[in-house]
C-alpha cells in the first residue's frame, strides 16, 4: 500500500511539472487576437465584461472570470490565474504605476464616452445637472480637475490630494445630492481612510456646489449601480459609465463629460512582446 501510494504521488508531481512546463512553454503574447482563446478577468458588470464576453463567444463560461473589484482582477492576472484583465485605460495605467510586472497591449480594444447616469424619466434632475456640466465646463473647473489626476495622480504621486480638502457643500439650503459610486477605479474614484477622491467625486461635489446640495457618496460594487439609481437608493450615479444603447434602455444619461475613453487588455510583462 506504502509503495502504491509513493507510485501515486511520484505520478502526480511529474503531472504537475509537465502541466507547469507546458504553461511556461506558451507562446507570449504579441497580438489582441490571440486573447480569444486565453483565460481573460474582468470587472462584472462594466464594458470590459461585455467586450471580454464577445471576444471569447462561445468559451466565455470556460474561460472569462469576472471580479467585484479590479484589485482583486489583477491579483488573478499576477498569480497567472488568467493571461489578461479588459478594463478601462486610465485605471489600467494608475496599477501600472503602482504595481511592477505589469503592461497594457498596444492596441485599444474600444473606445466608448463616460457620462453621468439617473433615474428613467429623472428629467429635471437630468436638466439642472448638465447646466452645472457646462458651466464647469465652460469656467475651466473641469479641465483642471482632469489636469489634477492625469498629472500628479496617475504619476503615482497621490499624497497631496486629501478629501478632506474637496469641498463637499456641507450644509448647502438646497439639500443633498447622493451619488452613487465605485470607490476601486482610480484616477475616477478611490477611497483614501474614510473619504473619497478622484475625478468623478470633485466634478460631482462641483455640480452640487452649482446646485446648492451636499454631495454625500454612496460607495458600493459597480453591478449594483443601475438598480440603486432606479430605485432611489441615490439620485445618480458616476463611475467612469460608458453611455451604451442597452445602458440606454433603463436609465438616463447625462451630457458627456469624457469622450474616447478606451478599454484595454493588462498583461504580465514578462508575457508580453510587442
Amino acid at each position: 500500500m506504502k509503495k502504491l501510494l509513493a507510485v501515486t504521488l511520484i505520478i502526480s508531481s511529474l503531472l504537475i511539472i509537465a502541466s507547469s512546463s507546458f504553461a511556461d512553454e506558451s507562446p507570449k503574447l504579441r497580438s489582441i487576437d490571440q486573447l480569444k482563446n486565453e483565460r481573460l478577468a474582468a470587472q462584472r458588470g462594466t464594458v470590459g465584461q461585455f467586450i471580454a464576453e464577445d471576444m471569447l463567444g462561445d468559451n466565455k463560461g470556460r474561460l472569462l472570470t469576472t471580479y467585484e473589484k479590479y484589485v482583486d482582477a489583477i491579483a488573478a492576472l499576477r498569480q497567472g490565474k488568467v493571461r489578461a484583465v479588459v478594463m478601462d485605460e486610465m485605471p489600467a495605467k494608475r496599477f501600472l504605476n503602482d504595481v511592477e510586472g505589469l503592461a497594457i497591449m498596444d492596441k485599444a480594444l474600444s473606445e466608448e464616452n463616460y457620462a453621468i447616469g439617473f433615474r428613467k424619466g429623472n428629467k429635471e434632475l437630468v436638466e439642472a445637472v448638465n447646466k452645472a456640466l457646462a458651466e464647469i465646463k465652460a469656467d475651466g473647473t473641469l479641465n483642471a480637475i482632469f489636469e489634477k489626476y492625469y498629472g500628479t495622480f496617475l504619476a503615482g504621486d497621490s499624497s497631496t490630494i486629501k478629501p478632506e480638502d474637496i469641498d463637499f457643500n456641507k450644509g448647502a439650503k438646497g439639500g443633498k445630492l447622493v451619488v452613487g459610486t465605485e470607490a476601486g477605479f482610480a484616477p475616477y474614484e478611490l477611497r483614501v481612510g474614510s473619504g473619497y477622491i478622484g475625478i468623478d467625486v470633485e466634478m460631482c461635489a462641483a455640480i452640487a456646489k452649482k446646485l446648492d446640495r451636499e454631495l454625500v457618496i454612496e460607495n458600493m460594487n459597480f453591478d449594483a449601480l443601475p438598480m440603486a439609481v432606479s430605485t432611489n437608493k441615490v439620485d445618480m450615479i458616476c463611475a467612469g459609465i460608458t453611455v451604451t444603447d442597452e445602458r440606454k434602455e433603463n436609465m438616463d444619461f447625462s451630457e458627456n463629460y469624457v469622450v474616447g475613453a478606451k478599454q484595454v487588455a493588462v498583461v504580465r510583462a514578462d508575457d508580453y512582446e510587442k
